[in-house]
């Protein structure tokens, strides 16, 4: 995008600072910061898909005896499926979907929305001052361009921006897949503790009572201690996973030595065959099993923001990938041995006597602690973006570190998802029955990541679009086998993770459709500052038509620009909007004359608030005065009555909009539009903030605002 240049100076825009995201992104690109961030993700992104192999098998092989064809086949699938979804799909091709660096499915969302030329959650066409962002990006596209790739880009944003139908659509697929992943994260924590505390019984004559009682109270204790935020605990992460790691290590060679060198040949595709021909319909239920093995893929993509897109590929293709295939490897050659033993498979293969056995378990179960904290932040993340966006009820948000912006932390969600963890563990008490309930949620986000991706590939990078389709059809078959697999676990436990998925994307889409409601109301009802005030001082000009610099009527309210304009606009006082022009050549319009209104009206002389109904004096109070407006034009709520029933106003008022902007995050220099409106000592900021900001007005923010009004 060519730099803005802006040709009105009423609004007091902050810089495009580019130079700023391109210092925060070299930092990450040095070699000692990158190697910090791989061993960092280690612990924080892998920590879910590394401990799948606790209960992998015995959730696949639930109701037969496996052959040792039928373990080869299993071992081949996995081995594909982690190649193709995890290395292929997400580390090589949806990693590069970045919003400013953030990962995840707010960020696919707002990247479309900026591209499409639309807001957030639904909200219309974006704002003019929301273009001039660092973090901001826009193609127009070309209509007529001889590239097919660029002529469906812009049919498909044109689309998007001009149907209202489509964009909620849109918003629905979004919601829909964040309250997905709030469903497995209530199962994540529940699975992964009860996979490890399971290794009890193989030792041990612990009850299965125990076995729950033990893994309630881990659970418990792992909510209770969030508020503590996971900065505190997190150097301890990747020691954890890679000392999990090593062990599995161990294991598998050994197992691969003892029992079968040759199963490196399980690696070949055609065992895959062999299994879906000797199983028929059971071989593609029992890929809901074979799905575990991925769980967790989508936190890599999520967790983004917190570390850099090569730190989060080194630690996978370097270490968490070789390490989870040798272990898969290691499980398949001990199965083919003692395929009776299959549902305890992880534990029953650990060799070398009791001591080795104990220390396995506990890093296991440190292990799936490292695994559940994973998601259970990602639950946090997810409710502070969907609050951003209007999709969600205001909760408290706590900011639990200074140094990650994405660390909160949500009581009330911590403490529901907290209950409903333990109820899961009480109601289903083994990994073969919480398997049914897992992967059917996820696996559906895992489809609408791919359809979202696909977006991305048509509408911004421009890919060719016979390549993308393949990307589609492709990845979107293999997505719609394990989705459909899981659709089985549904009456035996995947309608709860369900459940929880439809209550809380039916709570989001109605917050949304109330909000939008809301918003609608107040724009109707609002009353416009030249109804409300007006000063002792007139204007003239040449023109008998000249409209008063503050007149709402004098243009549309402000919307941004519309989805056919090239042009953004700028805001102009109370809601007026203007060209905002993007091409060098416009540069001297902004040193031009006055606009006529203010050069060739006569200067006022002292300017008196006054009350446009009665033309009665309105009496300045001696203080500063904050009120809050859901829009950008117009007079807020509270103004008209205290105007109309004290007759008073503050001598300085700040009238201030809150306004969620489609990127991740806004520099604090680019935090505040400020403006003058006619009215004496009365003025109009937006605070604008990113989805993955915080929302935060302290005693700082407000001498910011008064610094503001001093410059005026």
């Amino acid at each position: 995008m060519a730099e803005a240049k802006i040709s009105s100076d009423r609004w007091v825009l902050d810089a495009d600072l580019e130079g700023q995201k391109e210092e925060q992104n070299f930092k990450k690109k040095g070699w000692r910061s990158t190697l910090a961030l791989t061993y960092s993700a280690i612990g924080v992104v892998y920590g879910d898909v590394g401990t799948s192999p606790l209960y992998v098998f015995s959730s696949t092989f639930t109701e037969n005896t496996p052959s040792e064809t039928d373990v080869l086949g299993a071992m081949s699938i996995i081995f594909w499926t982690i190649t193709l979804i995890v290395v292929v799909k997400y580390m090589l091709i949806v990693l590069l979907a970045d919003d400013n660096g953030e990962g995840g499915t707010f960020a696919l969302y707002s990247l479309i929305c900026r591209f499409a030329g639309m807001r957030p959650a639904n909200n219309g066409v974006p704002d003019a001052s929301d273009v001039t962002l660092s973090h901001y990006s826009r193609h127009s596209g070309d209509k007529n361009s001889k590239s097919l790739s660029r002529r469906i880009s812009f049919k498909l944003k044109q689309y998007l921006a001009s149907r209202a139908g489509a964009q909620a659509s849109l918003l629905c697929l979004v919601l829909l897949m964040t309250s997905m992943v709030l469903g497995d994260g209530v199962l994540t924590p529940a699975q992964s503790v009860l996979g490890a505390i399971y290794g009890l019984q193989v030792k041990t004559s612990v009850s299965q009572g125990a076995i729950v009682g033990i893994s309630c109270a881990i659970v418990v204790g792992l909510f209770m201690v969030q508020r503590f935020g996971t900065g505190r605990v997190g150097v301890v992460f990747a020691p954890i996973i890679l000392i999990y790691f090593l062990c599995n290590v161990i294991i598998a060679v050994t197992n691969i030595t003892r029992y079968k060198p040759s199963v490196f040949k399980a690696l070949s595709p055609h065992y895959g065959y062999y299994y879906f021909r000797n199983n028929h319909h059971l071989g593609w239920v029992q890929c809901s099993g074979l799905f575990l093995a991925i769980t967790g893929t989508e936190a890599a993509y999520a967790d983004l923001g917190h570390f850099s897109r090569p730190a989060i590929r080194i630690s996978f293709l370097t270490i968490c990938y070789p390490v989870l295939i040798l272990t898969y490897l290691g499980q398949t050659a001990w199965l083919t041995a003692f395929p009776d033993q299959v549902g305890s498979t992880f534990y029953a293969s650990i060799p070398f006597g009791d001591g080795f056995y104990w220390f396995v378990f506990v890093f296991a179960t440190a292990a799936a602690c490292v695994a559940s904290q994973a998601m259970i932040s990602a639950a946090f993340s997810i409710i502070k973006q969907s609050i951003a966006l209007g999709c969600f009820p205001q909760l408290t948000v706590q900011h639990v570190s200074d140094k990650v912006l994405g660390s909160v932390y949500i009581p009330e969600v911590n403490y529901v998802m907290m209950v409903l963890t333990v109820v899961v563990i009480a109601i289903f008490k083994t990994t073969v029955q919480l398997g049914n309930a897992y992967g059917v949620a996820v696996s559906s986000m895992m489809f609408g990541t791919t359809v979202l991706t696909y977006m991305v590939m048509l509408m911004i990078w421009e890919t060719n679009f016979f390549l993308a389709t393949a990307f589609l059809l492709g990845f979107g078959f293999i997505d719609m086998v394990f989705t459909t697999a899981n659709l089985n676990k549904v009456p035996h436990g995947g309608w709860f993770a369900l459940a929880i998925a439809g209550a809380v994307f039916g709570l989001s889409y109605l917050w949304w459709w109330g909000t939008n409601t809301k918003h609608r109301g107040i724009i109707a009802t609002q009353v416009k500052m030249q109804d409300l005030l007006k000063t002792d001082n007139t204007y003239s000009s040449k023109k008998d038509d000249a409209v008063s610099p503050d007149d709402d009527d004098a243009a549309e309210p402000l919307t941004g620009p519309s989805a056919s304009s090239g042009l953004p606009a700028v805001e102009d006082h109370d809601g007026v909007i203007s060209p905002l022009m993007l091409d060098n050549s416009a540069a001297p319009a902004a040193k031009g004359p006055a606009p006529a209104a203010a050069a060739n009206g006569p200067a006022p002389v002292e300017q008196q608030l006054l009350l446009t109904s009665t033309g009665q004096p309105l009496m300045r109070i001696p203080a500063v005065g904050l009120m809050f407006a859901d829009t950008l034009y117009g007079a807020p709520t509270l103004l008209p009555e205290l105007v109309n029933r004290w007759g008073a106003v503050h001598k300085i008022l700040i009238i201030i909009t809150i306004r969620q902007v489609a990127v991740s995050t806004v520099t604090e220099a680019e935090r505040l539009l400020f403006r003058k409106l006619h009215y004496p000592g009365i003025y109009r900021c937006v605070a604008r903030y990113g989805y993955g900001d915080r929302v935060h007005m302290d005693t700082k923010f407000v001498i910011k605002l008064l610094d503001k009004a001093s410059h005026q």
